[in-house]
């Protein structure tokens, strides 16, 4: 039987199986499971706080992938509504797993600052727009979900006015999927031993010019 892919703007109705996504990929190495569908969503909720695109792979009208973005002009604003949901789930895993989610925050603000740091090092620290969130499930990999996904958020930023995009990544994502579609890594950095507690042993920055 062949699966029917729609795309669509995200709903609120998507969020579970979104969080479960990313949950699956990213948060795994965790005290329960019920704890990690709470990283998930706090993950889920801050991204959506910080985009103004969305778009959601449905395969069989079941939520498979998301690709989120944000133009420049909308880098530092928040939708307050989605920050304090996100603020909750993060209230939860307190509550949950104290030392758990205490670290998961220490990873959380180191990851920020070296992101910020490597951001500073590209061209594209000021006029270019980022892709905030993709996500696949790994049920539906090899469907070219991913790359309509990623076209999708690049057009709308094109569109948007933007002549270059970014994002970050890191050894624990796919990031050769990135390179496979013309974005090009702009800056490395390598966690120190100590440091590999909270981090991927590498962060990167990609860009992309949308230009071409």
């Amino acid at each position: 039987m062949v699966s029917r892919v729609t795309y669509r703007p995200f709903d609120e109705d998507d969020f579970e199986d979104i969080a479960t996504i990313l949950q699956e990929a990213w948060h795994t190495e965790v005290p329960s499971p019920e704890y990690g569908y709470l990283e998930a969503c706090n993950d889920l909720s801050y991204s959506l706080s910080i985009s103004s695109f969305s778009q959601v792979a449905l395969v069989d009208g079941v939520p498979r992938g998301i690709v989120l973005a944000r133009p420049e002009a909308n880098r530092v604003q928040q939708s307050k509504r989605w920050f304090t949901i996100s603020e909750g789930y993060f209230r939860r895993m307190r509550e949950l797993e104290p030392e758990a989610a205490a670290s998961y925050w220490r990873s959380v603000e180191l990851m920020g600052t070296k992101n910020d740091n490597l951001l500073k090092a590209t061209p594209y620290s000021t006029g270019a727009n980022e892709i905030t969130l993709l996500a696949v499930s790994e049920s539906a990999r090899g469907m070219g979900i991913g790359s309509v996904l990623i076209d999708a958020a690049t057009t709308y930023l094109a569109e948007a006015g933007a002549s270059r995009a970014f994002l970050y990544t890191d050894t624990d994502c796919t990031w050769q999927f990135y390179e496979n579609h013309g974005f090009k890594r702009a800056s490395t950095y390598r966690s120190t031993r100590e440091e590999r507690r909270l981090l991927p042993r590498e962060l990167y920055v990609y860009g992309l010019d949308l230009s071409a």
